[in-house]
């Protein structure tokens, strides 16, 4: 039995001990596993602004792993922030900082933004003979292309930090400096058009400019014991007319001088530009990376005497090293978005106008004309001859009271031509608003006339001018007795404004195949006003009508055609 026995025993600690040998290796190897590893993902956003780099550099990583990430903003671009979906961060504002690993696959994303744009305060230059530049230049933004010769310094911008209200706006980049240039057209100054452009600001939402030019360049420039500027876009500047400002009050401080002053009105607009020199063939392209790309000056006045600041400083740009005296503060840049912009309907000043020869063979034109006139009385097209010319209309500028209304568009103009149509037409009623009254309640006959969008001599074709169906006004118009002063390329004169002679819709054209759709929602008002000294001007012409060479001149009694808003319009009752 003993031997029996202890043969048993023997046999089950023997079972027992390969047992514990076999859980003590599984244990050893599972001891050996790694524990469970996540991706670590950099990104940037946007793409392209700067860089997200893991500093640690051996990702996958385990849980609760601390990683050493750095952002590095590009060119014109700062560093905002870090974001992760989950995860801890150490300073999720510092560009170098520390990520702590969640139990997940992990994008952690570096954030940048465009650096703001600054404000500028500028110096006038004191003028001194050898700082004319004399490059050529083209010079291409929204409103056109212009070229033109960059002239003297006038004014020069450093960047300010403002305090408006309580609110501060400090400089982003104080390596940021601009030189303001004059632009010449050579010896005959061109006719520069205005825009109607609405900007929004720090000083206000919806701010309606009118602007002409341009008249400067404003250059990206290096002062001396500065770096060299990046990412700064030139600017075209316009002048603002006529626009008032409530004077507000705000705090400005640069490198020269910090001081209390008043903000007036906004005297100029700057549009980014792109800028060739021609005799180099460099070209300087726009930067389009914020939505206030666009500046508007105002006059600023310092409380206090406005003494001269009297600082001459070193600077460097494409046009060369240059030596500015500076003297008064005067003009406040402020970033600005530029919300919408318009050339509008010009007015036009009427003259008489003929053939100055035998009627081109283009004429009498068969057309098919049709506006809401026409729409709804006849239906359909009416079907007229397009006969002798009646009238010639150039754009004007006009002063009234003290609005000036500068011209939009000095390629625009009309040649009017008497129709010629078998249908009796109705007449009607029609309220209109301008500038000279608000429900101005005419009555109007016709059409009488087609104006025809017309080049005239050596100017460009009109571009979105509409035609024309011009009525007769009949009865007793309202009457006015408004003193204006009108100046195109004829004449300068002052003028009576006496009632409405004609009333004018936009309308479409057919002639033969050729299509030509309205395109605008604008009309004219033609008052009588008083004539001038203006007889007998040779006239070359072109329009959808073929060339053609016009007799025109003043008579005692002329039209001056007025932007209007038509409010309504029916069939005048017997």
């Amino acid at each position: 039995m003993k031997t029996i026995f202890s043969s048993m025993k023997h046999s089950y600690f023997s079972k027992i001990g390969i047992l514990l040998i076999v859980v003590a290796l599984v244990a050893g190897i599972v001891s050996c596993v790694p524990a469970d590893t996540y991706e670590l993902i950099m990104a940037e956003n946007p793409a392209g602004a700067g860089t997200a780099t893991d500093e640690t550099g051996t990702s996958p990583y385990a849980e609760n792993k601390v990683v050493d990430i750095k952002a590095v903003a590009a060119p014109c671009y700062r560093f905002v922030g870090w974001t992760a979906p989950t995860g801890t961060f150490g300073n999720a504002t510092a560009a170098e900082t520390t990520f702590t690993m969640p139990a997940r696959d992990v994008t952690v994303t570096a954030n940048f933004e465009p650096v703001p744009p600054d404000h500028y305060k500028f110096y006038t230059v004191d003028w001194e003979e050898g700082l004319y530049v004399g490059k050529e230049v083209q010079l291409v933004d929204q409103f056109g292309t212009f070229n033109a010769t960059v002239g003297d310094p006038v004014s020069f911008g450093n960047p300010v930090q403002k305090i408006h209200n309580d609110d501060v706006t400090p400089i982003a980049d104080e390596n940021r400096h601009y030189t303001l240039y004059s632009l010449g057209y050579g010896e005959e100054e061109p006719m520069l058009d205005s825009w109607q452009v609405v900007v929004k600001n720090q000083f206000g939402e919806n701010q309606e400019l009118t602007v002409v030019g341009p008249y400067y360049l404003a250059v990206p420039t290096t002062k001396e014991g500065h770096e060299e500027p990046v990412c700064l876009n030139h600017f075209l500047v316009y002048e603002v007319i006529g626009k008032e400002f409530p004077e507000v009050g705000v705090n400005l401080k640069d490198q020269f001088i910090e001081e209390d002053v008043v903000v007036w009105e906004p005297i100029y607009f700057a549009n980014p530009v792109q800028k060739t020199i021609v005799d180099s063939g460099e070209v300087t392209e726009i930067e389009d990376r914020d939505p206030h790309g666009h500046l508007v000056f105002y006059s600023i006045e310092d409380i206090g005497f406005n003494e001269s600041i009297e600082k001459s400083i070193q600077i460097a740009n494409q046009f060369g090293n240059q030596t500015l005296d500076l003297t008064y503060r005067d003009v406040l840049a402020v970033p600005s978005q530029k919300i919408s912009w318009e050339q509008p309907l010009d007015h036009f000043k009427c003259y008489w106008a003929m053939w100055a020869d035998e009627p081109p063979p283009t004429f009498p034109a068969e057309v098919q004309l049709e506006d809401q006139f026409i729409t709804e009385w006849l239906g359909e097209p009416l079907i007229a001859l397009v006969g002798e010319p009646a009238f010639f209309a150039n754009p004007v500028n006009k002063w009234h009271g003290e609005v000036w209304t500068p011209i939009s568009n000095w390629n625009d103009h009309y040649t009017f031509y008497y129709l010629e149509y078998e249908e009796m037409t109705p007449v009607w009623e029609v309220t209109v608003s301008n500038q000279f009254g608000i429900d101005q309640v005419l009555y109007v006959g016709g059409p009488d006339m087609l104006a025809v969008p017309t080049k005239k001599g050596l100017h460009d074709w009109p571009v979105g001018l509409d035609h024309f169906l011009v009525y007769t006004v009949l009865g007793e118009p309202p009457v006015l007795n408004e003193e204006i002063w009108l100046w195109d390329q004829f004449t300068d004169q002052p003028a009576t404004v006496y009632p409405a002679a004609y009333f004018a819709n936009p309308v479409q054209k057919i002639h033969g195949s050729e299509v030509t759709d309205i395109k605008n929602d604008e009309h004219l008002v033609f008052y009588w006003i008083d004539g001038g000294d203006f007889y007998e001007e040779w006239l070359p012409i072109d329009n959808q009508f073929g060339p053609q060479v016009l007799m025109v001149g003043q008579d005692d009694i002329d039209f001056i055609g007025v932007p209007s808003q038509k409010v309504n319009f029916s069939i005048a009752p017997d």
